[in-house]
Order: structure tokens, then sequence, then C-alpha cells
């Protein structure tokens, strides 16, 4: 047997336990540039390899990959089995193997997560149906544009969204981080993700997968599931800037 089959072969662990996460990318036109998208797909590749070897996410984790750009907005089959829109917008971990994602087209963003956030809503009821969930589904935006209309021009959408996440985090229902590289906009990063956003200069996709990684640490600890979300927010902070101090640390030693 195969270790993905072995993987695979795990018997399905407890409900209550699941670690839900989501993928909100941008494929939108400007992802062309400067080979972003190339960028991204080689990051979710070996982002999929670090999520296998942690222990708990791969018992435990589900995981769904939404787009907005190309093809407008879609829950893409995060087993990559199929090009079709994900009939299981969620699947575990152990079968994450997303296909090449193309970009194209405006940047419906808020279209995307709201669409992210009624599959999320689905998922959680189906689960609660057995038992509370015991770790807070984990969302993350990654975009290089700002949101725009149908015909590609700015949209202000995002300001009266932000309002909704503030409640779903309020009411402990997720957390949500927002990455941007080039291109982004840091007011509405800021404005979606107050306490939970990140801009950098580059398509350093790799760097923000890894910040994924680290927050995925600080949520799903002992004592997070009856945290504020800024708290939690607060400790991903603070593992981030472990993290580099340990890295820096480490390149000075040569």
């Amino acid at each position: 047997m195969t270790e993905s089959a072995a993987l695979d072969a795990l018997p399905v662990q407890p409900a209550k336990n699941r670690l839900l996460i989501t993928l909100i990318v941008d494929t939108s036109s400007s992802m062309n540039e400067a080979g972003r998208i190339t960028e991204l797909n080689t990051a979710l590749r070996k982002w999929r390899d670090e999520l296998q070897r942690n222990d708990y996410v791969r018992q435990h984790g589900e995981i769904a990959l939404i787009t907005f750009g190309k093809d407008h907005v879609r829950a893409i089959d995060p087993s990559g089995r199929t090009r079709d829109p994900a009939a299981e917008p969620y699947v575990p971990v152990t079968r994450f193997n997303p296909p090449d994602l193309e970009a194209g087209g405006v940047t419906p963003m808020i279209e995307g997560i709201q669409h992210a956030f009624k599959l999320l809503a689905v998922r959680r009821q189906q689960l609660r149906a057995t038992y509370p969930l015991a770790n807070r589904p984990l969302v993350y935006l990654i975009t290089d544009g700002v949101p725009t209309d149908a015909t590609g021009h700015a949209s202000d959408d995002w300001q009266r969204f932000a309002g909704v996440i503030r409640q779903q985090e309020a009411g402990k229902h997720l957390l949500f981080f927002a990455f941007g590289v080039a291109g982004a906009q840091e007011d509405v990063l800021a404005g979606l993700a107050p306490r939970a956003w990140h801009l950098l200069r580059n398509a350093e996709f790799n760097e923000v997968l890894r910040m994924v990684s680290t927050s995925i640490e600080a949520a799903t600890a002992a004592d997070a599931h009856n945290e504020p979300a800024d708290t939690i927010y607060h400790k991903v902070e603070e593992n981030l800037a472990k993290r580099d101090r340990i890295e820096r640390w480490m390149r000075e030693q040569g």
C-alpha cells in the first residue's frame, strides 16, 4: 500500500475534532503578471506536503479551495480529481492535491468570500449535527489585487462586508486572515482583517503559506477554542515574530 493510500485508509476522526481550512485565492488576470499564478501553484503543492507532515492536521483537517477571477467564483475540487465545480467542497487534507490554477478576468473578491462563507456554514452545520466543533474554522484570503465589480472597476463592497466578518469572529464562528502580495491594497487587507493581515511586496506565496501554517498552530492550541479572536490573532503574531528571530539567528550563524 502506498503512503497516500495508507493515509486515506485512516479511520474518520470524530466530527467535533475536525479542523476546517478554507483557502480563498485570487485568480484574476493580474495573477498572470510576473509569473504570480505559477508561483502560487508551486506554493500550493509545497504547502500540501507541509500539511501532510503535521500529524494533527493530517488526522483532523478538511480543506476547501475557492477561487475568484477566472470563471468568476468557483469551488475548485481540492483533490484535483476533476476540473468541474466541486461536488464536495471540503475534502480530508490527506486528499488535498490542488490542480494547476489559471488566471483571467476581473476580481470579484467579496463574492468569493461570500461564497466561501456559505460553503463553510453548510459544512459546519453538517458536522455540528453530531457534536459542537472543538476547532474554530480558519479562512484565508490570498490576493494580489483590489475588489472589482463585473466591469472590472474598483468596488467598495468590502467596506460593508467587513462588518459581516467581525460578527462571525465575535460569535467564534471562524478566524479570518488576509494576505496580499504585490498589487494588493493595504487598506482593503486591513479593513477585512484588522488584526490578521499581511502585505508582502513580492509574489512570495511560499511565505504566505508558511504564515498560514503558523496560524494553524495557534488556532488549534488546547486553549484556543474559548479565546476571543483577537487573542488568537495576537498569538499568531507572536509565533511569527519568534519564527523570524530564529531564522535570522540561523542566518547569522552561517
